[in-house]
């Protein structure tokens, strides 16, 4: 039996297609579409590559992403042949400028008619006629100034010139934000907004509640408020946290931003049982704009579907979390299995709207070993299915009930200790 063939559903997490590794997101509403800026990740490499692709959606229907090639690569820098991190992009005098970074330190600015790119005549970043060094630029106009952040660790900020490559002296701050004990945790990645009055930092963030608030994974964006686009910042909490999205997860990276009358925050998450091969996600925020409150979100399935439902669920990559040794990967024959499922290990989606009925599930998958596989919803065990031992790929069904309501959906494999049992990659609920 070959592989099942499943149609990923369109909006949710990730909500880009499954081979499209986009990270570091800085989404812009430019017109009526919102596009989403980031670093562009290679499957099984590293962290980025020698290219950016641009992704758009219409700002009436999230779900329709459009990849629109690539829009810059490391070829198009005339003083460096490294890779590129982080990008920005910045609306103005009737053109698109994109801020990038080279994994060099080195950042710079390049120029187009459109939104999408692609982006040409790039030039460094100075500071002093000198090039500035550093990672993950931010930019942002606002009142007729605009104002440039960058940095690791320590944010550095200061405002462009009218030439949008230099900037000006008197106006640099060090340390805006830091990691420093009993700072904001920063790490990496500033996004600055204005939300209501205020100024909003968003950030990747090693801060947790003990002494001295710094060398903690950076799966956090926080985010921190300021009367003045210089601070000094209160960190106000965190905005969400992709712990538990990959065995390996490390860093994360976004920024959030109102869509019509709804806000949201984009990030990212790792796979592979890796630090890197990162794609895109986003969560709807509830924001206080008066006050410039974010309440925490949580990583789901949903991403731009509102009400999920078992139809929805084809593939373990849009599971919200998952535990024990599980972890989503690719293969060479295009597909997007789930595998380092031992004993105890598994994967869950966010609560998905049942009807009162019955249902069955059908999974395909290839197993080394007999296994089960427990299918709960919510705290209720729903089915037990074997999985047989098989050569090659197979399709295992089982029947379950629901009263009705919206349950989470968690998926346990059992079976012999210490060894890998299995791998899933097509789910069907009918």
């Amino acid at each position: 039996m070959k592989r099942k063939i499943f149609c990923q559903t369109s909006g949710l997490n990730p909500f880009l297609p499954f081979s499209t590794y986009i990270a570091d997101g800085e989404p812009k509403v430019f017109g009526d579409r919102v596009y989403l800026y980031g670093s562009y990740d290679l499957f099984g490499g590293s962290y980025c590559s020698k290219e950016y692709h641009v992704m758009s959606a219409p700002v009436s229907d999230l779900t329709d992403w459009t990849d629109h090639g690539v829009s810059f690569r490391t070829q198009d820098v005339s003083w460096s042949d490294a890779i590129l991190y982080a990008p920005d992009v910045l609306f103005h005098g009737g053109r698109y400028y994109l801020y990038f970074c080279l994994s060099d330190g080195s950042e710079g600015v390049a120029e187009s008619s459109f939104p999408e790119g692609p982006f040409k005549n790039a030039r460094r970043i100075t500071l002093g006629g000198e090039p500035i060094t550093g990672i993950d630029p931010s930019v942002i106009e606002y009142d007729g100034r605009i104002y440039y952040t960058w940095g690791q660790f320590s944010l550095r900020m200061g405002e462009l010139n009218d030439d949008l490559c230099s900037l000006k002296p008197e106006t640099v701050r060090e340390d805006v934000l830091s990691n420093a004990p009993g700072r904001e945790g920063f790490h990496e990645g500033s996004s600055l907004r204005r939300i209501g009055d205020k100024w909003c930092m968003i950030y990747a963030s090693e801060y947790r509640p003990e002494h001295p608030n710094s060398g903690s994974r950076p799966t956090k964006l926080d985010y921190a408020v300021s009367d003045s686009p210089y601070g000094p910042y209160e960190r106000r909490g965190t905005v969400i946290d992709n712990d538990g999205c990959d065995p390996s997860t490390w860093n994360n990276h976004g920024s959030v931003i109102k869509i019509g009358d709804e806000w949201y925050v984009f990030y990212h998450a790792s796979s592979d049982n890796s630090q890197a091969s990162r794609r895109a996600r986003a969560e709807k925020l509830i924001v206080d704009e008066s006050a410039c409150v974010i309440r925490q979100a949580k990583p789901t399935t949903n991403g731009f579907v509102n009400v999920l439902r078992p139809e929805h669920i084809t593939s373990p990559v849009n599971a919200c979390s998952f535990f024990g040794s599980a972890f989503v990967t690719e293969k060479e024959d295009g597909s997007f299995p789930v595998t380092g499922l031992k004993n105890g290990a598994g994967f869950c989606f966010s609560p998905i709207h049942f009807s009162k009925g019955n249902y069955r599930m059908a999974v395909s998958y290839r197993a080394a070993q007999d296994a089960r596989l427990v299918i709960s919803l919510g705290d209720r065990v729903a089915a037990r299915l074997s999985l047989p031992r098989s050569d090659g790929v197979k399709e295992a069904q089982c029947c379950f009930s629901s009263d009705g309501g919206s349950f989470p959906l968690r998926m346990e494999v059992q079976g012999p200790p210490d060894r890998e049992l299995c791998e899933i990659d097509a789910i069907e609920i009918n």
